[in-house]
């Protein structure tokens, strides 16, 4: 005999739970370090994209004085429902806080591992977040205790869900830079002009810098900053 729960009765038996599990987390590294290593970077993809895609954008970075390190979300899916190239994702909605408690401890976990004993004390370690990656950069920076000296938020927002009082000095204390696409399709200047807003609110030190272009990293202008962190 089957005996079917009707919905109330079910939903009050369903317990959500958790369980911690070790998974493998994949990034890959252009550039190796040595003594003549002059700057770090952390370079995080946006949504839909792969590391071994997005880290072709910073190739144009001298090896011999840049290493770049782009670590890849920890959620794969295909572009186009069930076929398509697999592409990932730093999060979505669904079970949010402990995806971002999971890929906050993934960063901070590579940022420690790389760098510690580094081989040029006056190496600059920088962070780049793209679009998706702005957001997820911001909420680790916010929990980061190591040494960053230039965040840069590349075509995307900071989140809404930082306590950015608490945060605030963390962000404050490095060089800060926003970089968007004079015709990025994504961003409308409603959307920027109310961020921009927003960011003088909080009491934010930054400098914001255009570029002739789209959604996008722009060689000329990533070089132009690199410039500047030396």
């Amino acid at each position: 005999m089957v005996v079917y729960l009707e919905p109330f009765q079910f939903t009050k038996l369903l317990e959500e739970k958790y369980l911690e599990v070790k998974r493998t987390a994949r990034y890959y590294v252009y550039g190796k370090l040595s003594e003549e290593t002059e700057q770090l970077w952390f370079v995080l993809h946006g949504y839909g994209m792969l590391a071994s895609r997005f880290i072709k954008d910073f190739e144009d970075l001298d090896s011999s004085k840049h290493v770049v390190i782009a670590p890849e979300g920890l959620s794969r899916f295909y572009w186009n429902g069930f076929g398509g190239k697999p592409v990932a994702s730093w999060m979505t909605s669904e079970d949010r806080l402990n995806e971002i408690a999971d890929y906050v401890a993934y960063l901070r976990q590579l940022f420690a591992l790389h760098t510690q004993n580094l081989p040029n004390p006056n190496i600059r370690t920088n962070v780049l977040g793209f679009s998706q990656g702005t957001a997820t950069a911001a909420r680790w920076l916010a929990q980061e205790t190591g040494t960053i000296h230039n965040m840069i938020f590349w075509a995307g927002p900071l989140p809404e869900d930082v306590e950015w009082d608490k945060a605030r000095p963390i962000f404050n204390a490095a060089n800060v830079y926003f970089v968007l696409g004079k015709q990025d399709e994504f961003i409308t200047e409603e959307r920027y002009n109310s961020h921009k807003e927003k960011l003088q609110n909080l009491g934010f030190d930054y400098e914001f810098i255009g570029f002739e272009g789209k959604h996008r990293i722009d060689s000329p202008t990533l070089l132009a900053l690199a410039e500047r962190f030396v």
